[in-house]
Formats: structure tokens, C-alpha cells, sequence
């Protein structure tokens, strides 16, 4: 191409000029473009009156120029601008320059770039450093961590708007509960919530109701979807269930939220529980067209119907849907029959109907029938008295409707029995249907057939340990219309010896069986435990009266009775008379009565002079137990009975007698202190927690350094004999052993702070009365 000349630069033809004239400003985005082709861009405002011969002209000048495009482009020069937010132009490189202007008009992309691949490469060093922590296997565990993290946040749809609400404690609720929904839809992806946050968000929720109510339309169909997930799901953990799903779709309707078939019945449940049965009926009775005819939802509406109508006592409209459930054709499960049972059972003028009700469930579950099932079923004729109709059906389940008492007056031997009735009361009682069994008792007595006393105690024990007020008040009438059955039975037999041997006396009585050990060992229980000592009195007058020999057991209610009306003193002299009279051989616990019973430890000061006269009792009473040492070597003697012993002794300051027992109880009853009976052999007292108030917090504290001090020395000296290895802990059985050993030293340094020169001569006198005698090693051996 020839050098162009300033001429050349310069020209511009005429037409051109007024187009750039008139040509109209565009929009900033779309500055960015070449010259050439902002200038082919431009509209052409030519005046309609050039002439078509100008135009000739101008193009012919143009060519001869060498300034008109060519076709293929080829040689042509292009210049790209861009122009900037504030108007500015700046001339780009080339070609590439403008390709990316234009797909990245303020470099951001590449700043992007460059910042992804700083966070890789730092994501990349950290998970290397995890891998060589926790392994690969813990780096795996962190990422899907953070994944389920990422992917549990909750959607925005799933938060309430947080601006414009009329007053500010309302924004307070809306954001709390925002707040709320995100804590919950992270956990509830994990499974079920726990109690404290279903009841947690329940609050947020009802706090943020009256913000809500003025403004419904805020409230995404998501938030309403989470809700009714999370405070209508049937789980333990949500106990309030009904009361939720009542408010809540209450709301969801005043929201103009369309509810589901499911949740439409649900709701309607929940009304009818939260205490709006009117209401429930009639929203139940409206949809009867639509669920009530919908083959998918049919069963389930009538059956909430059905249960509805049976709470409400309505049997002529639950006997209506009774038949419509029957007659349709759809799949249902014949057990919904049993709310219908129970309300015809809880009408004499009904209850044939209810028998026959069963009988058409038990026909229409045949073998799949199940013992849960007939038990259900008996509970309820038995709640309402029923108990004939409740024995046919128990009759039928046991012989597999082989038995038909249908119309009988006499039933079979087979089941007027007290074995085949002892088989029902044993199940009735584990159940906890105690009502049930005592109407099952009565029935028997009405038919003539006499319980076993074995089964009758298992009720009248099952009465007093529930506490109630009524049972233990029958457990009473029953085990005493027991015992004078048993008396008037002994009087007969003494009267039958003075009598012709033709003559025979027989027993009247309400038909209950003799009252045994069982019986009197009940009652005993009950009344020590209530603290009722003058029933006590007459129950054991009366057992004097059935000649039972009496056990360890009835004999320890007696005495702790007695210790607890504040008659200590008649305890010993009582073990006394009855284990020589009935030959009944202690136990473990009444040598505890009798330890208990001790003045020393019934009175809270006791004066010198009965102090000395306590000793030689107490030492009496160990001599007893010694005695009795084999009654000990099964399970061994109790922690707290040789809590009372050694403090006994140290209450009446007997420090031989201490010593003494200590030893005796290590070495025949094998029983090895635990630190806190050391600890409270050192500080002198029984309640450490008191003991540790004041001044006696210091005494205290220093006998736990001395234990400690004494087992760190005793740890050193077995890792330097052999016996332990260096950097081994004290074993446990090594602990508790000097342990012993450490509360034996204390009680021997406490004689030989004493400095009596006949040391040991008041230690034999002391092992002599307390039966120890060659059992114990002397004062110098340890």
C-alpha cells in the first residue's frame, strides 16, 4: 500500500460526517467493540434527499483511495477501544486483548482463578497433614464430615423474612426462630431429634405465632413442611405430639396451606384429643365424601371415625361404620374392632354384643391370632366386671377354642380348677392388672373353687408394693380373713380330740385358703416399713396363735420394728427368748438390729459411768457373732454391719476392744476396709461429709496425706524387694491389703500412745470376752 498524505488522513466525505452527527449514544455495556465496527454499527441517517449520484461519487472517491473495504478483509487494520465506567477509552493490543474484554470486562475471572488455586493448594497441604495425623481413614471421615455439613444448611426458602414486622419484640421472635430452624434441619438429617430440641423449637415457634398471624403469606410452604416433619413425627421424643399437630395445622389452614390426605387425618385426630371432640366429628363427618370415598384413605378415615365415635360413647354411629368397614372391599386389619369391643363391654345392656364382637374377631384372624391380643381382650371385660365372659374367653385361649362354656352349668374339672385359675392369676399379676385378679379371685369363691395361698400372697404382695391406698387396704382384709381361716382350722383340730370319732366338724368362712409363713412375712414387711408397731404386735400375737415356726426373716421384722418405735432396749433380750424358743438361727441382718440396738448407738451422748457398762456388753455381742461366723463365709460380711462393730468400739473408746475387733473381722469374717472406713477409723467419725465442716476438715485432710504418704512408701519398697515392676501402679487387692495394714498400725499406735505397762494383759482379758481367744496374734504382731 503507497504512503497516504495528510490530505488523505484527514478526508472526510460529507455523508459520513452527518451520520456521526446524529448518531445516538448507546448503553455502557455495549461499548466495548472495534472502531469499525462501532462505525458499521451506527444507523444510517442519511437525508432521503441525497442523491443517488452523490453517493456514486462518494464510493468511486473511496476506491480510488484505497479506503473501501474489501471483501475478504485481507490488509485491513483494525483498532480496538474499550471504554471505562467513568467514559475513558483505551486502545487494546490486539485481537485477544479484546476477546477477553469482552468475556471478562474487569479481569475478574482471572482474579478468580488465581485464588481457587491458592485455595487447592492450601486445601491439598492440609489434607496431606491430616493423612499423616489420623491417616487416610480420618481424612476420609473429616471430608464427609464437612460434606454432610455443607449439604444439611438449610435452604433459604427454609427462613422466615427478618425486616419489616410492626414491632420489634416481633423481628426478636422471627429471628429467634430462625435461628431455631437451622439448628433443626442440621440435625434432623441425622435422624430423630431429641426431646429438648422438639420442645425447643415448639417454644421459638409459639413465641413467633403472633408475629406470624399478621403476616402468613411470609411463611414458605418449605417452613411449613419442616414443622409439621419435625412436631408431628410419632417418636418417644415428642410427647406433646397431638397438641402440636392441633396448633399447628390450625395455623397451616388460617395460612391457606393446603394439607395432605395424611395430614388432614392426623389433624383431625389431634382435635379430637386435644378436648374438641365436637369439632373433630364435624370436620370428620365433611370430608366423608371426599377421604370417606378415596379407596386410598378409606380404611384409615373410618377407623378414626370408628375409635371417635367409641370415645364418645356414640354406638349407634360406631356400629353404622363397623359395617362399612365390613362390607368394603378393601384390605384392613380385623383388630379394628377392639375400640368397639371395649365401649360395648362397658354397658350390661352391651356387653353380649362385645362377646360377639370377639367372636367375629377371632374368626377373621383364625391362627394369627395372638396371647396379646385375647389379653387386651380379657382387660377389657374384666375392667367392667365381667369376669364370666372374661373366663371363656381365657378358657378358649388356653384349650384353642377346643372348650365351649357356652351354655353350661357346670363347667369341666378340667378348668374348675385353682391350678387352671392359678395359671391366670399369675399372669394377670405379672401384667399389673391387679383389679383384674382380685375379680378373678372372686369369681372362683363364686363357683366354689378355693385359691392357693401361694398365688393369693403373690397378690396381696403385689398390693402392698404398690403403695396405693386401696390396694394395701384389700392386701389387709385378704391376708387377715387369711389368718382367721388358719386359727379357726387349728381350733377345729383341737376341738375334733374331744369329740366322737363319728363326729365331724367341718370350716366355714368366706372361702379363702390358710394364711403361712408367706402370708404373716408380708404383713411383717409392710408394717415395719410404715413404721405401724401396734399392728405389728397383733400380727405376731396371732402368729404365736397358728403355730408356724417363724424364720430369720419375720423374726428381723419384729426386731426392727421394735428398734424403730424406740424399744432398743427389748431387742437383745427378745433375739434371746425366740432363738432359743423356735430354734431359728440369726442372720446378717439380725445382728445388725442388735449391733443397732446398742445404747451406744441409740443415744446421741452417753454418760461415762453406762460407758463402762457398755463394753462388756458389746464385747458379748461380737463373742455372739463369732460364734455364728459360718452364717458369713458365703457372700462374706457386709460393709455395713462392720461399720457398725468398729464403731461401736470407738464410740465407747474400748481401744482394745477396737483392735480386737478389727483383727478378728479381718481374719474370720475376711473383710478388708475400704479407704473411706480407714478414713473414718482416723478422723473418729461415721459422716465424713460432716466431718469435713470446720476444724474437722483439717484433721481430715491430713489423714488422707498420711494414707497417701504410706502407700507411696509401701509402692516403693515393693518395686525395690521384686514384687512390682518400675513404672507400675499399686494393684487394687495390693491397695485394699495395706490399706488394712495401714488402719491395724493406726489402731495399735492409739494403744501405745496409752502407755499402760499391762498392755497385754487387758488385750487377752479383752480377746477372752469377745470370744478371740488364740484366734488373734498378740500386741507385738502385726
Amino acid at each position: 500500500m503507497p504512503p497516504r498524505t495528510l490530505l488523505v488522513e484527514k478526508f472526510i466525505c460529507r455523508s459520513c460526517l452527518l451520520s456521526l452527527r446524529k448518531r445516538t449514544p448507546t448503553a455502557q455495556w455495549a461499548l466495548r467493540r472495534s472502531s469499525s465496527q462501532a462505525t458499521q454499527s451506527l444507523p444510517s441517517t442519511a437525508p432521503p434527499r441525497a442523491s443517488r449520484q452523490r453517493e456514486d461519487e462518494r464510493q468511486k472517491t473511496l476506491e480510488a483511495l484505497g479506503l473501501l473495504k474489501e471483501s475478504n478483509d485481507a490488509g485491513v487494520s483494525v483498532n480496538y477501544f474499550e471504554q471505562g465506567k467513568g467514559g475513558e477509552l483505551r486502545r487494546l493490543r490486539d485481537e485477544d486483548e479484546f476477546g477477553q474484554s469482552l468475556t471478562d470486562p474487569d479481569g475478574e475471572t482471572d482474579n478468580r482463578l488465581k485464588e481457587l488455586e491458592q485455595e487447592l493448594e492450601q486445601a491439598t497441604q492440609f489434607t496431606k497433614i491430616v493423612e499423616e495425623i489420623w491417616g487416610k481413614q480420618g481424612a476420609e471421615k473429616l471430608r464427609k464430615r464437612i460434606a454432610s455439613q455443607e449439604d444439611s444448611s438449610p435452604k433459604t426458602s427454609l427462613l422466615l423474612p427478618e425486616e419489616n414486622w410492626p414491632a420489634p419484640q416481633d423481628r426478636t421472635h422471627i429471628v429467634q426462630l430462625n435461628n431455631m430452624i437451622r439448628t433443626v434441619g442440621r440435625k434432623a438429617r441425622g435422624g430423630t431429634l431429641s426431646l429438648k430440641r422438639i420442645n425447643s423449637l415448639w417454644k421459638y415457634y409459639s413465641a413467633a405465632r403472633i408475629a406470624l398471624s399478621k403476616n402468613w403469606e411470609s411463611i414458605h410452604a418449605d417452613i411449613w413442611d419442616l414443622l409439621w416433619q419435625i412436631l408431628a413425627a410419632d417418636h418417644p421424643n415428642n410427647p406433646n405430639r397431638m397438641s402440636h399437630v392441633h396448633v399447628l395445622s390450625k395455623d397451616m389452614q388460617k395460612a391457606a396451606v393446603t394439607l395432605r390426605d395424611d395430614q388432614l387425618l392426623l389433624a383431625i385426630e389431634a382435635t379430637f384429643i386435644s378436648g374438641f371432640k365436637e369439632d373433630a366429628i364435624t370436620a370428620h363427618k365433611k370430608l366423608v365424601t371426599t377421604l370417606g370415598a378415596n379407596p386410598e384413605t378409606f380404611v384409615e378415615f373410618w377407623q378414626l371415625g370408628l375409635r371417635m365415635y367409641c370415645l364418645a360413647g356414640d354406638i349407634a354411629r360406631a356400629e353404622r361404620v363397623v359395617y362399612t368397614l365390613l362390607e368394603s372391599p378393601y384390605e384392613k386389619d380385623p383388630r379394628f374392632l377392639l375400640p368397639f369391643i371395649r365401649m360395648c363391654v362397658g354397658s350390661p345392656a352391651t356387653v353380649e354384643k362385645g362377646f360377639e364382637s370377639y367372636q367375629r374377631l377371632r374368626s377373621a384372624l383364625d391362627d394369627s391370632i395372638t396371647i396379646d391380643d385375647y389379653d387386651q381382650i380379657i382387660s377389657y371385660f374384666l375392667a367392667s366386671n365381667e369376669t364370666e365372659f372374661a373366663f371363656r374367653i381365657f378358657v378358649e385361649m388356653m384349650t384353642s377354642s377346643t372348650v365351649d362354656l357356652r351354655g353350661t352349668h357346670r363347667m369341666p374339672s378340667s378348668v374348675a380348677s385353682p391350678f387352671f385359675y392359678g395359671k391366670w392369676l399369675k399372669r394377670l399379676i405379672g401384667a399389673g392388672d391387679l383389679q383384674g385378679a382380685y375379680n378373678v379371685l372372686l369369681h372362683m369363691k363364686s363357683k366354689g373353687v378355693m385359691p392357693q395361698a401361694i398365688v393369693v400372697n403373690g397378690l396381696i404382695g403385689a398390693w402392698l408394693r404398690s403403695g396405693a391406698a386401696d390396694n394395701i387396704q384389700k392386701a389387709e382384709e385378704v391376708a387377715w380373713a387369711m389368718i382367721n381361716v388358719r386359727m379357726q382350722f387349728l381350733s377345729i383340730r383341737r376341738d375334733m380330740k374331744n369329740l366322737a370319732t363319728y363326729v365331724r366338724l367341718r370350716q366355714y368362712g368366706e372361702g379363702w385358703p390358710r394364711a403361712n409363713l408367706e402370708t404373716f412375712s408380708l404383713l411383717a414387711e409392710n408394717y415395719k416399713d410404715r413404721g405401724i408397731h401396734s399392728k405389728m404386735e397383733e400380727l405376731w400375737g396371732a402368729f404365736r396363735e397358728t403355730e408356724i415356726a417363724p424364720n430369720s426373716f419375720i423374726l428381723n421384722q419384729l426386731l426392727f420394728s421394735y428398734l424403730h418405735d424406740g424399744q432398743g432396749k427389748h431387742v437383745a433380750a427378745l433375739t434371746r427368748d425366740l432363738t432359743n424358743h423356735y430354734q431359728v438361727e440369726p442372720d446378717s441382718w439380725t445382728f445388725m438390729a442388735l449391733w443397732q440396738a446398742l445404747q451406744v448407738n441409740r443415744l446421741i451422748h452417753l454418760p461415762p459411768g453406762q460407758r463402762l457398762e457398755e463394753i462388756p456388753r458389746t464385747r458379748l455381742l461380737f463373742a455372739e457373732m463369732v460364734r455364728s461366723a459360718h452364717i458369713f463365709a458365703t457372700g462374706g460380711i457386709d460393709i455395713y454391719l462392720a461399720r457398725y462393730v468398729l464403731h461401736s468400739f470407738r464410740k465407747l473408746d474400748d481401744k482394745y476392744g477396737l483392735l480386737l475387733a478389727y483383727r478378728g473381722l479381718r481374719q474370720i469374717f475376711k473383710f478388708e476396709p475400704p479407704s473411706t472406713v480407714v478414713l473414718e477409723l482416723h478422723v473418729g467419725s461415721m459422716d465424713l461429709e460432716r466431718a469435713a465442716k470446720g476444724k474437722g476438715g483439717l484433721r481430715l485432710m491430713h489423714a488422707g496425706k498420711q494414707i497417701e504418704g504410706y502407700l507411696k512408701r509401701r509402692h516403693e519398697e515393693l518395686i525395690a524387694s521384686g514384687r512390682l515392676r518400675a513404672g507400675d501402679d499399686l494393684p487394687e487387692e495390693v491397695k485394699r491389703e495395706e490399706l488394712g495394714h495401714f488402719a491395724e498400725l493406726f489402731l495399735q499406735n492409739q494403744i501405745s500412745l496409752l502407755e499402760d505397762a499391762n498392755t497385754e494383759q487387758l488385750l487377752e482379758k479383752a480377746a477372752t470376752e469377745m470370744g478371740l481367744s488364740g484366734e488373734v496374734p498378740s500386741f507385738d504382731q502385726v
